[in-house]
């Protein structure tokens, strides 16, 4: 196989005439800084609960306004544009920069853009003793409270369309390899299961690949109990910068080399990719990450570009292992 240097090259001439490509992630969410408020007492207040909607999301931690206290008495201060509707709806988008500052000199973690896209059903018990299940052919009040909690903490989540096959697998106490199996058919990283026992509450599972975690609580708390699981494993604290090394094979050509690139330097924690070796259709990047090797290793894995072969190595030049894929 002819190396892989010459292409490199060119890959690095081109990407600096025309830019970087826009990769699209398997879970991005564009309007993490975005939200819209109603103005029910006040301009002033709306902006505040803006700022404090934003700050759960992006911190993915429910206390996390708390923790800040005075630092979000100005909440304009952090605001890069917004407007009114004409039924009185603030939409304001704040500065991402901005924002991410104030949770790290706090402490606090900041959860980018790659998150779980999350299959999600709930198990609703009829007059006759079956179960209707809430899935995307069914318009329902129960999936409207659950997917406005959805958009506000950040959890990308995807209804299906589920025939009898499919709901056959779905098992809210059962264990998750069949579960996952299903949300993986729909694109979905995970699998939010709930069954209702009455008055707007259920009994919730959320099925990952590190296993099952289980609440009890509103239609609402299933969305929680997903996006604290996922704020804990995807979200990075502090702003040191760590170095790790990423070893991509199956870089057989241009086109793959610079996907892989430009794929690399979109996810969220990196901060910058550099050309270390190069061995046949093997790379190996050298990447700047404000964050450890599992919570990069777990952001890369949500996307479809490259698959995770092994990991060695520990500390400092930490190694991950994947192959690319078209």
């Amino acid at each position: 196989m002819p190396s892989l240097l010459p292409i490199i090259a060119a890959a690095l001439t081109a990407l600096a005439a025309f830019g970087s490509v826009c990769t699209t992630q398997a879970a991005d969410l564009v309007d993490l800084y975005e939200t819209t408020q109603p103005v029910i007492t006040s301009n002033e207040a709306a902006f505040a609960e803006a700022l404090r909607t934003v700050i759960v999301r992006v911190s993915g931690r429910r206390d996390a306004p708390a923790r800040l206290g005075a630092a979000l008495d100005d909440p304009q201060r952090y605001v890069q544009r917004y407007g009114f509707t004409t039924q009185d709806i603030l939409q304001v988008g704040f500065d991402s920069m901005s924002i991410d500052r104030l949770l790290l000199e706090a402490g606090l973690p900041v959860w980018g853009r790659e998150r779980p896209a999350t299959l999600v059903a709930l198990a609703l018990p009829q007059s006759n003793g079956s179960l209707r299940w809430v899935s995307a052919d069914a318009p329902a009040a129960e999936r409207e409270a659950i997917e406005r909690a959805a958009h506000e903490r950040g959890l990308p989540l995807v209804w299906a369309t589920l025939d009898v096959q499919d709901q056959a697998q779905l098992d809210p106490a059962g264990p998750p390899g069949a579960v996952l199996q299903l949300a993986q058919r729909h694109g979905a990283d995970a699998a939010l299961l709930g069954q209702s026992y009455g008055s707007g509450a259920a009994h919730w599972a959320l099925f990952t690949d590190d296993g099952a975690r289980r609440s009890s609580g509103a239609f609402t708390d299933g969305v929680h109990l997903a996006a604290d699981a996922f704020a804990q494993a995807f979200a990075a604290t502090g702003s040191m910068l760590d170095t790790i090394i990423v070893e991509v094979s199956g870089l057989a050509d241009l086109e793959a080399y610079a996907e892989t690139l430009n794929y690399l330097e979109g996810v969220t924690l990196v901060r910058s990719v550099a050309v270390e070796q190069v061995s046949g259709d093997t790379i190996r990047f050298r990447l700047a990450v404000r964050g450890d090797a599992q919570t990069l290793r777990r952001a890369i894995g949500l996307g479809r570009t490259l698959i995770a072969s092994t990991a060695a190595g520990g500390g400092p030049g930490e190694r991950l292992v994947f192959r690319y894929q078209r």
